[in-house]
């Protein structure tokens, strides 16, 4: 730990440098408005700096620079007849680059002469469909213990658990599995955006999408309406950067995790191409925790935007993920630890273009996807003899159309049909005898498994939908939806999903609204590489969410939201006494593996009998970053799960976190300094009672007892409180940016569920890591 302390110190002094003698520099915003509902540019539209004498108008094109802006941040407004207006915050002006901001305006159809109707700070509040939330680039950027990471950040938002293992990306959306989460980008569907992701979940460590990247996020926890397919749970939309810079520019980062390079080139003043690349730096942080392996991984990511015409546009994205494992085994001590992990090495590349075309009324999308995921696991022993390897590659590429037209003021048809061609390959082997969890060695046959698994397909799935938008008055907002899809691996193929949302705008700062729909989900390709499962039908959510938000002032609003899932057709083990009491979507929140005999993965025959529910209540208030340089979320989430298995009995869901309460926010105090906390409060969730193989008396040799004590302990409440300051120098030509991250500050031992150290002979209940600090910093040109 000293090392990392040593690394803390000398990079901390970066924060006090005196910046007395600088000058205050200047640069630009820059952005672009549009009509949210047709994407036409929006001629002549309004932008004023609030709080300034700073304005200007959007040009023909939907375009606008303001000049000689003093370095901070800054808030927006933008209006225009007809339109609602809306206020843009958190736009920071810093000296290396101008600000890019891109703005959406909603149209009204409250007729007016000539006035304009205030939508705020809240976007979420002009949405028929409830429990969503979206998030800026730095909203995201400052929030302490984050690691700038799009996936870590949300996951402390209302509805979601807290992974009690540590170290994960898991999002447990009231009561769903890692398997049931969306993400897309720009249009663009994308299987996992995590480093050392687990297979047939999109859970993984930490997200490889550079943040920088990123202009803004909009994650729903439920409600969400046909075009999204496939999930259950939540979507995770991300909206990329359109920068449009006039000249090239760089940056280069380092932090206590890693250490990076970007660029950003314009494309002959038509659009702009971005490239990153990133290595892990995390030898010091588990080496102090006396670990050992190490994760290592890099990643690459690479944008175009293009306009092709005043009409046409095209988008691509590249991205790529490198990931594996460096184990120590110099000692038989780390030989022994190390056998309890799975060997991972993966490859992740994801590459796609979405083409839009502007038409008289609305828009048409062409998407191309290409996702390739490429898994190589392997468990050893403390000889370091192979006992279980699998590969395992999946191809998949996807061609989407949509097209959205507005019919008249007060309603809008969105519709959409896309294939997704599946290729599959696994090889999966294991050997005749086994090690177990308790770390015998069994028969493989012992635990459900034949000793090789091997499968190689080519199949589709096959999607349409259509979706209503209707303001039938003005204070009264419909969604209908109908979705179908189509998965031909499985023996059961095709599924109907109909949707609805209602919105009704009670007064000026009240509004209600209602949600119900069907969710489907196909089954995850690993769990088909046994050709026994491929008689599974698809995963269902049947969902219902009441939601009322209340907007006490401008840039602060509060939320009352209560949901009821019932899950059906969910896979769960057929073999008594073995894996009939598992339901596969109420595991994976580990790497899998030896540690839960490989239940996680789905390799053994299941059927289609298991259930669910999930029901719940959540309160949020969050205040914008305004006039009054104070931002900040406070939350209260109260949530109960629990499945029915193939043996008919019914287990607490190990993510059933009764109560989380999380209160973040930060101050910002000038363009140079800013300060932000986040505080956590959990309580614990469920696990199966570890126990000393010499001290069980139940089942002597063996760590537990399984089906009988199969989640019936919790763990202990925790809580923990994370601080991020950040530092600006704004130089003439480049800006440096310090941060200091302190994760759990006052060095509180997080419990965490019990596990078996086999070298030590003990059970350990809380984290190895507790307080962590973090320096960072990134320089700007």
């Amino acid at each position: 730990m000293q090392k990392i302390y040593f690394l803390f110190l000398m990079q901390l002094s970066v924060l006090f440098i005196s910046s007395a003698a600088f000058s205050q520099p200047k640069n630009q915003i820059r952005g672009t408005v549009i009509d949210a509902s047709s994407k036409e540019p929006l001629v002549m539209a309004n932008i004023a700096v609030m709080g300034t004498s700073f304005g200007t108008s959007s040009d023909a094109r939907g375009q606008f620079v303001i000049e000689n802006i003093p370095v901070g941040t800054y808030r927006l407004q933008v209006s225009y007849i007809g339109y609602q207006t809306l206020v843009k915050t958190d736009v920071t002006v810093i000296s290396a680059s101008p600000a890019f901001v891109n703005i959406e305006l909603t149209p009204t159809i409250i007729e007016t002469q000539g006035l304009t109707v205030n939508a705020g700070y809240f976007v979420e509040e002009e949405k028929t469909q409830p429990s969503t939330i979206e998030l800026s680039r730095e909203e995201i950027r400052r929030f302490p213990g984050g690691f700038e990471d799009v996936v870590r950040t949300v996951s402390t938002l209302p509805g979601v658990a807290i992974n009690a293992s540590g170290g994960r990306n898991d999002l447990l959306v009231r009561g769903g599995g890692p398997s049931e989460n969306l993400y897309i980008i720009n249009n663009i569907e994308v299987p996992n955006i995590n480093h050392f992701g687990t297979q047939g979940n999109s859970s993984g460590s930490l997200s490889f999408l550079n943040l920088d990247f990123v202009e803004d996020v909009r994650f729903s926890t439920g409600g969400f309406g046909a075009q999204y397919g496939d999930k259950m749970s939540s979507v995770l939309s991300l909206s990329m950067s359109d920068k449009r810079p006039e000249k090239f520019r760089t940056k280069t980062t380092l932090s206590a995790t890693q250490y990076g390079f970007q660029f950003d080139a314009p494309l002959a003043n038509k659009g702009n191409l971005i490239f990153s690349a990133r290595k892990s730096y995390l030898d010091l942080i588990f080496k102090a925790a006396g670990l050992p392996f190490v994760p290592v991984y890099t990643d690459f990511n690479i944008l175009v935007n293009y306009d092709l015409s005043e009409k046409d546009k095209l988008f691509i994205l590249g991205l790529s993920a490198i990931n594996e494992v460096d184990r120590d085994q110099s000692t038989l001590e780390n030989r022994v630890t190390n056998a309890g992990l799975l060997d991972n090495s993966q490859y992740q590349g994801i590459s796609g273009l979405d083409y839009r075309r502007l038409l008289d009324n609305g828009y048409l999308d062409v998407t191309l996807g290409f996702n390739l995921f490429r898994y190589r696991f392997k468990q050893l022993d403390e000889k370091e003899s192979v006992w279980f390897q699998s590969h395992a590659d999946e191809w998949e590429t996807t061609f989407k159309i949509q097209n959205y037209r507005i019919i008249s003021q007060s309603m809008g048809l969105r519709s959409g049909v896309s294939m997704k061609s599946v290729r599959l390959e696994n090889t999966t082997q294991f050997a005749d005898s086994v090690y177990d969890r308790s770390g015998n060695r069994v028969p493989v046959s012992e635990l459900g498994y034949s000793g090789r698994l091997e499968s190689e397909m080519q199949t589709a799935k096959l999607a349409g939908f259509t979706e209503l938008d209707w303001a039938v008055r003005p204070k009264f907002d419909i969604n209908l939806g109908l979705r179908a899809d189509r998965y031909n691996f499985i023996d059961e193929p095709s599924y109907v999903s109909p949707r609805a949302s209602l919105k009704w705008k009670a007064t000026v700062t009240d509004n209600f609204r209602l949600s119900g729909g069907v969710y489907y989900q196909s089954p995850s390709y690993v769990w088909i590489s046994n050709a026994e499962n491929r008689q599974l039908k698809a995963l269902r959510n049947r969902m219902v969410v009441i939601a009322w938000d209340h907007l006490i002032r401008e840039d602060l609003r509060m939320s009352i939201e209560s949901y009821y899932k019932r899950y059906d057709q969910l896979p769960t083990g057929t073999l008594p006494g073995v894996n009939d009491y598992i339901v596969i979507t109420n595991t994976g929140t580990g790497f899998g593996g030896r540690e839960d005999d490989f239940q996680s993965f789905g390799y053994f025959p299941l059927t289609s009998k298991g259930t669910g529910k999930a029901y719940g209540a959540e309160f949020l208030l969050q205040k914008k970053f305004s006039d009054t340089p104070l931002y900040g979320l406070l939350s209260f989430t109260y949530g109960k799960s629990e499945v029915t298995a193939g043996d008919g009995n019914t287990y607490p869901n190990q993510y059933d976190q009764r109560l989380i309460t999380n209160l973040s926010g930060g101050y910002i105090f000038n363009s140079k300094w800013e300060v932000a906390a986040k505080f956590r409060y959990f309580t614990g969730v469920p696990y199966t009672p570890v126990y000393r193989p010499s001290q069980n008396q139940v089942n002597p040799g063996t760590t537990v007892n399984l089906p009988e004590d199969y989640l019936k302990a919790r763990t202990k409440a925790g809580h923990h409180l994370d601080i991020r300051v950040d530092r600006y120098f704004n130089f003439k030509a480049w800006t440096l940016i310090a941060y200091l991250d302190i994760q759990n500050i006052y060095n509180y031992k997080i419990p965490q569920k019990p596990t078996y150290d086999f070298w030590a002979d003990t059970i350990k209940t809380s984290s190895d890591i507790g307080i962590l600090p973090s320096v960072g910093m990134s320089v700007k040109f």
